[in-house]
């Protein structure tokens, strides 16, 4: 993709046909027949898509195509189309947005990691506002409020990093997918993520290619390397290392003497073994050497902070130090709660950190918070955490969430709040309806996921629920993805 500068060319609409573009009028370029894969066009962007692509307008068509601007024009080659939607690539950029700055990373642009790093960070936030608005527009009431979206350090933020192998030309290569296809980046730098995981992708991809062991390669199913996650704490600067395979591996020991060697910071290096049914890199694990977690403590922002051991699968947001803006905005939609209940709550994170935080308070003040996990195995590291931080005012469950609300019920407990907090959290119609019965008057959805959080309005909506205030955490900068704390309170029938 080149890009020319804003006086060489002026503003063009086009016509069509395979490999060709031709100026025509707005009205043709209204009534143009839909693009075909292959075929170029100029087109001008005037919005995001929810995967944070720029959208342009062509005959009934909309075009999406990845780091294009709002206001930028440029000539588009189609990739993937249907009768009302086409995908893209820009061949050349004709007019530049106005707002566009130089990325960081020398990966941008064909990284699929990153879609807005030559987006001012300021835009981005207002971008992100937009989205989530566009997304609710059809499901927010009169009365609700969209509020601007909250940010966070745009740079070195990401705790954790999960990149692929490959084998390229007889050489090992570790890194990310490129937006176009499946090929892997071999990544030598990364601005959003902690530097210590860069560091340990670096010397593991020099490792495994300095011991010859053999890359997987899906074509033909054989090899062993699959990935590597690296994850690293921000307050105690103690870090991890997870080899995945798809069998073990040669020499073990060769390979943790040469990691701890290279990375002190490492406390722990394991190894997960997946079959490759999946892109998934995460199976069963294995402690090769250190112990099976690293600690990590997150502020509350009140003064204090959540104290956890963090595992190999995910169990914290991906940007610790954003953690107190997103847990404020968590406390403001719980309000004066005196019990709530998460039913989906990972490994007890949000949980943990309200009742802590209510702690520093007068004790009449302290809330009780009820956790429900998927599994067992999160249900134990839950109740861990809880012990180590002294949160006495934490109880976790693992079961069905409305058989846990119809259990509370039956025994007198009274809620004030159910929330959904978890990375695959939402509140289906049977959880809806439990929370109407069991008297809770507000349901709190926190997650990145926009179709979770309509499905959680149109289910709450059934059981009496109204949306009233969506606030907007930005986690994930320099990407299109935005968290949301969003607030539905029942209403009498």
């Amino acid at each position: 993709m080149t890009r020319k500068s804003d006086t060489q060319n002026k503003p063009v609409q086009t016509r069509v046909t395979h490999g060709e573009s031709r100026v025509t009028s707005h009205k043709s370029r209204r009534e143009a027949p839909p693009l075909k894969v292959g075929q170029k066009a100029t087109l001008r962007f005037h919005a995001f898509n929810a995967a944070g692509a720029g959208v342009a307008t062509y005959g009934p068509q909309t075009v999406a195509v990845p780091f294009a601007l709002p206001g930028e024009e440029a000539v588009v080659e189609v990739t993937a189309a249907t009768r009302l939607h086409a995908q893209g690539r820009m061949t050349a950029v004709l007019r530049k947005s106005a707002e566009v700055v130089e990325p960081r990373c020398r990966h941008f642009g064909r990284c699929g990691g990153c879609q807005w790093q030559h987006l001012p960070y300021q835009a981005q936030l207002a971008a992100k506002t937009q989205l989530v608005r566009s997304v609710l527009a059809g499901s927010v009431d009169a009365g609700a409020v969209v509020r601007d979206a909250l940010g966070s350090q745009p740079w070195q933020y990401r705790s954790r990093l999960q990149a692929a192998f490959a084998l390229r030309r007889e050489r090992t290569v570790a890194g990310f997918s490129s937006v176009a296809d499946e090929v892997v980046i071999n990544i030598q730098e990364c601005p959003i993520q902690h530097p210590v995981n860069v560091r340990i992708l670096l010397a593991t991809r020099e490792i495994v290619g300095r011991l010859g062991w053999p890359v997987y390669d899906r074509g033909t199913g054989t090899g062993v390397l699959r990935g590597v996650i690296a994850q690293t704490a921000f307050a105690t600067g103690e870090s991890m290392l997870v080899l995945c395979t798809t069998a073990d591996v040669p020499d073990r020991m060769a390979f943790v003497r040469a990691a701890t060697e290279r990375l002190p910071e490492l406390r722990s290096v394991m190894i997960s073994v997946r079959r490759p049914t999946t892109a998934e890199l995460l199976g069963r694990t294995e402690l090769l050497w250190g112990r099976p977690f690293i600690t990590e403590v997150l502020s509350t922002g009140m003064g204090g902070g959540v104290r956890l051991n963090l595992y190999a699968a995910p169990s914290i947001p991906p940007n610790p130090g954003a953690f107190a803006t997103y847990l404020g905005a968590v406390r403001r939609a719980v309000g004066a709660a005196r019990a709530v209940i998460d039913v989906a709550c990972d490994e007890g994170l949000i949980p943990l950190a309200l009742s802590l935080a209510s702690g520093e308070g007068p004790a009449q003040s302290r809330m009780r918070v009820v956790g429900v996990t998927a599994d067992r195995e999160s249900m134990r590291r839950a109740w861990e955490n809880a012990t180590a931080n002294g949160a006495e005012g934490c109880v976790f469950y693992t079961r069905a969430p409305a058989a846990v609300l119809a259990k509370l019920r039956a025994r007198g407990a009274t809620l004030d709040v159910l929330m959904a907090t978890g990375r695959g959290g939402t509140v289906p119609p049977a959880v809806a309806a439990e929370a109407a019965a069991a008297g809770c008057g507000r349901i709190v959805y926190a997650g990145s996921s926009m179709t979770r959080l309509v499905d959680t309005i149109r289910s709450a909506g059934a059981a009496g629920y109204r949306l009233t205030d969506v606030q907007p955490v930005d986690l994930l900068p320099q990407t299109a993805r935005v968290h949301v704390v969003a607030t539905l309170m029942r209403y009498a029938s």
